[in-house]
Order: C-alpha cells, then sequence, then structure tokens
C-alpha cells in the first residue's frame, strides 16, 4: 500500500472519529429541566437593540409569551431604522413592556454593554436575563432555565441555541464554526454543571441579580471585546457559579448571507481567539492538516487517495452538520468549508493583534 493511500486512511479516520466523538458528547450534554412550579414575574429580560427593526417584534413575540411572565424591557442603543417606533407602538397593549435610550455612548465602552447597563438600573427582580434581538425563545424556555439555576445552585445560565441558516454562504460558515467549538469544548457535563471552563452565550445569558451586582455589574466588563465570555469569567474570578446548557427552544439567525456572516464570525473569533495562541493553533490544526492532503494528493494525481480523503472530510462534515440540526448535504463541499473558516480565523486573529476587530452597526471594535 503507497504512503498516500496509508496517510488518507488514517487522517480521515481520524477526522471521522473526531467527528463521531464530537456528535456523541453533544448528544450527551445534559438537558434542561422541566420548569418548576412558579408564579413566574421574578425575571426582568434585558433587550438591547441597535438597528433591529427586522428583528424586534418576532423577537418580543416570544420574550412576551414566556410562561415565566417575565418584564421585558427594551434598550434603544441609537437605532436609525424606526426600532424604538415599533417597540413604543406596543407599549400600551403590553404592561410588561417598557423602552428606554441607552443614551451617548461613554469612552471605554462597548455599545451592548452601555446599553445593558443603562437597562439594569432600578431592576427589582432577583434575575436578569441579557438575550439578544435575533433570538427567538420557545415558550418555556425561560422558565426551564430558572429551573435549571435552582437544580444546580448556580448563579448564573448560558445557553447555546440552534443557529438558522440559508443558502450557501450563510452554510459554509455558521455550522463549522459551531463543530468548531464544540470540539474544543468537549465533554459538556462540567460546563452545565459550573465546574468546568467559563462559558457563555451572549444571546441568552440569565444572571442572579444580586450576585452580578456583587461581581461590579456590566460596568466591570464594559470594555471587554467578547462580552459574553468575560461576564461568565467575571462570575467566576467573584466565587459564582455559571452553567452552560444546549437548548432546541432557542433559535437565533445570526448573519445574513456570505458577506455578513464572514464579518460577522471574524470579528467574534478574532475576539475568542486572538488573545489565546494556543487554543487558535489547535483550531487551525482541526480545520488544516485534513484538508492540506487532500489538497496535495489532487495536485500531485493521487486520486484514489484524495478520494478516500474527501470522502472522509465530507462525511465528517455531514454528521456535524446533522447532529447540531444543519442540512447535512452541505457537507459535500468539503474542504472549501474548512479552508474557508481557516482564513476567516486567521484575519480575525491579526485584527486583534492589531488592536482592531472588524467594526459592529457603524461602531469600531478597538481593543
Amino acid at each position: 500500500m503507497s504512503i498516500s493511500l496509508i496517510t488518507a486512511l488514517a487522517v480521515g479516520g481520524g477526522l471521522l472519529g473526531l467527528a463521531l466523538r464530537t456528535d456523541e458528547q453533544r448528544r450527551q450534554a445534559p438537558s434542561l429541566p422541566l420548569p418548576a412550579d412558579s408564579d413566574g414575574g421574578d425575571v426582568t429580560v434585558l433587550l438591547p437593540v441597535r438597528d433591529e427593526a427586522v428583528n424586534v417584534d418576532a423577537c418580543l413575540d416570544t420574550l412576551l409569551s414566556q410562561t415565566a411572565a417575565p418584564l421585558v424591557r427594551v434598550i434603544d442603543d441609537g437605532s436609525t431604522d424606526g426600532t424604538a417606533a415599533l417597540v413604543e407602538a406596543r407599549l400600551a397593549a403590553e404592561p410588561r413592556l417598557s423602552l428606554r435610550s441607552a443614551g451617548p455612548l461613554p469612552d471605554g465602552w462597548r455599545g451592548k454593554l452601555h446599553a445593558l447597563a443603562a437597562g439594569a438600573r432600578d431592576v427589582q427582580t432577583p434575575w436578569i436575563l441579557s438575550t439578544d434581538a435575533d433570538t427567538r425563545h420557545g415558550p418555556e424556555l425561560l422558565a426551564r432555565a430558572r429551573a435549571a439555576a435552582d437544580e444546580h445552585g448556580l448563579d448564573a445560565i448560558s445557553l447555546a441555541g440552534t443557529q438558522e441558516t440559508r443558502g450557501l454562504g450563510e452554510n459554509l460558515l455558521t455550522p463549522t464554526v459551531f463543530a468548531l467549538l464544540d470540539i474544543l469544548l468537549g465533554d459538556w457535563g462540567p460546563v452545565a454543571r459550573g465546574d468546568g471552563a467559563p462559558v457563555a452565550n451572549g444571546q441568552f445569558i440569565l444572571l442572579q441579580r444580586d450576585a452580578w451586582e456583587c461581581c461590579g455589574g456590566f460596568e466591570s466588563v464594559r470594555g471587554e471585546a467578547i462580552d459574553d465570555v468575560a461576564v461568565a469569567a467575571r462570575l467566576r474570578a467573584c466565587g459564582y457559579r455559571s452553567g452552560f446548557f444546549r437548548s432546541p427552544e432557542l433559535r437565533v439567525r445570526m448573519y445574513r448571507g456570505l458577506r455578513e456572516t464572514a464579518r460577522g464570525w471574524r470579528r467574534n473569533l478574532g475576539g475568542i481567539f486572538g488573545p489565546a495562541p494556543g487554543t487558535t493553533a489547535a483550531a487551525l490544526a482541526v480545520l488544516l492538516v485534513p484538508a492540506a492532503p487532500l489538497l496535495g494528493f489532487a495536485l500531485a494525481g493521487a486520486w484514489v487517495a484524495a478520494f478516500l480523503l474527501w470522502t472522509a472530510g465530507a462525511a465528517a462534515s455531514m454528521i456535524l452538520r446533522a447532529g447540531a440540526g444543519y442540512p447535512p448535504a452541505y457537507g459535500l463541499v468539503y474542504p472549501l468549508d474548512a479552508l474557508l473558516l481557516a482564513a476567516v480565523l486567521i484575519l480575525g486573529t491579526l485584527d486583534r493583534r492589531r488592536g482592531r476587530l472588524v467594526s459592529w452597526k457603524g461602531r469600531e471594535m478597538r481593543v
């Protein structure tokens, strides 16, 4: 047997094994418990918005339909597309809904964090939920998250939801990003119990108000580029426990189209991986080690070895996509998805080292 075939079988087998293990770890991830009996009303939702006219009504529909009956406070962060007017039109009919302005952005603050700090002032409920306008919440999601916090003795709980993608551009990058993050995360058990690394997703962070205020509140992370992980790390540093769960009841469409998806992930991955060169190297190894020999075999005319390695890579991509609820057929584009993600990751980490991430909604992202 030739060296190329041996290499293809070894690399392809390793890639398939990694995909199967990651898929199994996803399946074994602890689920949210059933809702506990509660009168509700002990949570205030903070929804910061900046030019979210396309999303805000649908998001509010799901938040106001929660069985936990939270108060919902929208904080407008300088929208220019009529977002605030859409919220104002609902106030008279929704007694649990309120709207306030974030005001001018002070130096040294991230826009979202400043809006959350403005929204958190004078909150009286024991819990606050920070969420985003591109999220859609199943009716029992908040109640189940509260039950998980009580069951595991957590001071905060964050959720990874189902990411909705449409078209080739979104399906090239977003499922591949989350597959990579799941590979690096590994076992979900410790992070769900609050014993693993501090992990969070800014699309859903439920915080025990007193605990978060003892940590300094949103002001304590006001300049952080990746605010969700910073919140979890801050809680951990102050001796509090935060858990991280998966839930299909949280649905999100983060980005629309290839350009927006690439820019968004370039910014996020730069913030996540930029300060951690070891993790960046591990991520690039996962993406490039299988793809490099595949391209080498193709260029050298070793078509059998190339086909074997492509088959393993495509199967691994399809397994990871299907296991997270994405259309598996897009796995057939392998290794284009892995190479594109590697390029976006490299650009993002270079941005981070230069001290400026990709701008967000007209605002510079200096680090």
